[in-house]
């Protein structure tokens, strides 16, 4: 059987970034957990409420309010209100700019530990040569700009093809954000293809806006190679284990 390898054509490539470039190797909740840990430490009160009890009460704050598709730009208030009710409810004796500086460490202690996914750098390189590389992602613009500066990567991916939302309307799956980077690109859908790591955002939202994609899930298939999928409606999808396998699929 010939190895699957996309239709001609393409012109250009558009990444995810977290997951998909860059790994997180510890989860928001996590770097929450060790900060409220390491602050509670250095109080001295009868009654600090644990890690567990604080995660539950900011989680049930976010909730009631995060379903109410907050703009990208608000969500680092949203995080300090939720965060501010939570430790009211908890009787936590701190001044009200403590939230701030609390969620800023956690922010800093997730970003340190990114690392950038193996095969990554080269890949891009070598796919930089023939195509043009551009970034679709729903994180906040200044920590996708921070995070390809900091890996070496600001050279693939000039700022005028970093594409993130501007309002929740505009967020992956929706196809309004891909499309924001087909007219400012010049391309047509068939032109471009999508790499990401999540099948409702990355794979469904392509297909949304008439393109093909590449999802990337390692593990998920037994194959060394990468493997092309039933078509999701009229878009191409194909499922590999490592970037290093991209060069394989494009001609």
């Amino acid at each position: 059987m010939s190895k699957p390898i996309l239709p001609p054509g393409k012109r250009a490539i558009f990444f995810d970034v977290n997951q998909t470039l860059i790994r997180k190797q510890l989860t928001f909740e996590q770097c929450f957990r060790r900060v409220w840990e390491e602050y509670a430490a250095r109080w001295d009160s009868e009654y600090i409420p644990s890690a567990e009890e604080i995660w539950k009460q900011y989680m049930l704050q976010w909730r009631k309010h995060h379903k109410n598709r907050v703009p990208p730009s608000q969500l680092e208030e949203l995080q300090r209100s939720c965060l501010q009710t939570a430790m009211t409810a908890l009787a936590v004796p701190v001044p009200a700019s403590f939230a701030r500086s609390f969620l800023q460490e956690a922010r800093t202690m997730q970003s340190a530990s990114k690392a950038l996914l193996p095969g990554a750098d080269t890949a891009l390189r070598t796919l930089a040569s023939s195509y043009r590389l551009a970034i679709i992602s729903n994180s906040p613009r200044k920590e996708i700009v921070a995070l390809l500066k900091r890996f070496g990567l600001a050279d693939l991916f000039p700022g005028d093809r970093i594409f993130t939302p501007g309002s929740a309307y505009e967020k992956k799956p929706s196809p309004h954000l891909f499309r924001i980077a087909l007219n400012a690109m010049k391309l047509t859908p068939r032109q471009a293809v999508m790499i990401g790591n999540s099948w409702a955002h990355d794979v469904v939202g392509a297909a949304r806006a008439g393109i093909d994609s590449v999802w990337l899930q390692p593990g998920s298939v037994r194959s060394k190679e990468a493997v092309q999928k039933p078509k999701l409606g009229k878009r191409k999808v194909y499922v590999i284990q490592s970037l290093d396998q991209l060069t394989e699929l494009f001609p």
